[in-house]
């Protein structure tokens, strides 16, 4: 038996690559748990709605909204199965922040693929718990494809005096406004750009991680592991890695709070409520204290999106009505951390080196 269990461990650790998917998937099984039944009814029901809101958001957007190749209504440990390795460009480069001096660097080095899997897998499984789609995570996947919504995390989610049917509306409006402004040609390199300067800023002691892997893909036992290395700046470590991480919350904020903006025009008169839902679900995001990634690379926070729709509403009014399209047609347009809060500082910079 205690062969079979060392065997179990040693290919369960034992995996090519710079990222154990292999490990990924199995802490996010443990942190989705059982699988829930989806009714027959949503599939056909979403499938309209995302219909209905490409076709909304292309009337109102300056970029092209990609068609969904076919919209997957899945419960939580569908989402994480299927979404898994569309965040590897937010993961694999922190493969190189863990650093080790002496005789454990060799064995660490070896590790290196599991730590980034353990962390990895709990960032999708973790997400896949409580996003209704990629939208309410801010994090653009590597490539857009399918369309995928938790069902029972739409359904648990209820806003007194609105309409489910409305709620529904909301989550598919959101999601194919936030899947085209990700899909905009730049917008992932420029990304690839801010994580891998992340990374390099970043060092992840992995003497702190030691109860990570002792802990196998028990999810309780990771998740005080990461409290007792200090939480999450604990695990990362140093100084050096806030302004890039400023930098990449600020594209974030920007790229989320521009899909908002594009969802609510897009359905004004068909979800009345647009601005209600939202409130409530950002209200509800704060207080449920939805955590930062265990990697540096977490869901983008409420008032990030606010304040990148503040911003993108901003340039609007500057510049006009295909300002939009010009702002997003360079990433040395893109705010600063610093500008993000405060459009008169961008609007300077960007007059200087030629806004048009």
């Amino acid at each position: 038996m205690s062969d079979d269990l060392f065997s179990r461990l040693f290919e369960l650790f034992n995996q090519p690559g710079p990222v154990n998917w292999k490990l990924a998937a199995e802490v996010a099984r443990h942190l989705t748990g059982e699988r829930q039944p989806v009714d027959p009814w949503a599939a056909d029901e979403f499938r309209d709605l995302t219909r209905l809101a490409e076709f909304h958001v292309e009337r109102v957007s300056p970029f092209r909204v990609p068609a969904a190749t076919d919209v997957l209504p899945l419960d939580a440990r569908g989402w994480a199965e299927r979404n898994l390795e569309s965040y590897t460009g937010l993961v694999e480069p922190f493969a190189g922040s863990v650093v080790a001096e002496g005789p454990a660097a060799a064995l660490f080095g070896q590790m290196t693929p599991a730590i980034i899997g353990l962390q990895a897998g709990s960032l999708v499984g973790s997400l896949a718990t409580w996003v209704m789609a990629g939208f309410d995570a801010g994090l653009p996947p590597d490539r857009v494809e399918a369309l995928t919504v938790v069902v029972p995390n739409i359904e648990r989610f209820s806003v007194p005096g609105v309409e489910a049917s409305e709620v529904r509306l909301w989550a598919a409006t959101n999601e194919v406004a936030f899947r085209t402004v990700c899909n905009i040609p730049w917008i992932h390199d420029h990304l690839a750009t801010l994580v891998g300067a992340l990374a390099e800023a970043s060092r992840i002691d992995p003497t702190k991680l030691s109860g990570l892997m002792m802990g196998g893909t028990d999810p309780s036992v990771i998740e005080r592991a990461i409290e007792e290395a200090g939480g999450i700046e604990g695990l990362l470590g140093g100084e050096d890695a806030a302004a890039p991480r400023a930098e990449l919350e600020a594209f974030l904020g920007a790229i989320g709070g521009c899909s908002r903006l594009l969802a609510r025009r897009a359905v004004e008169n068909l979800c009345p409520n647009f601005d209600l839902i939202t409130r409530h679900r950002d209200e509800n995001r704060s207080a449920d204290g939805v955590a930062a990634g265990p990697i540096g690379v977490g869901p983008v926070r409420p008032e990030l999106t606010r304040a990148g729709e503040t911003f993108n509403r901003e340039v609007e009014d500057r510049y006009g009505d295909d300002a939009l399209s010009v702002l997003w047609s360079d990433p040395s347009r893109m705010p600063t951390a610093a500008e993000l809060a405060d459009p008169t500082a961008w609007a300077a910079r960007v007059l200087l080196e030629g806004w048009l």
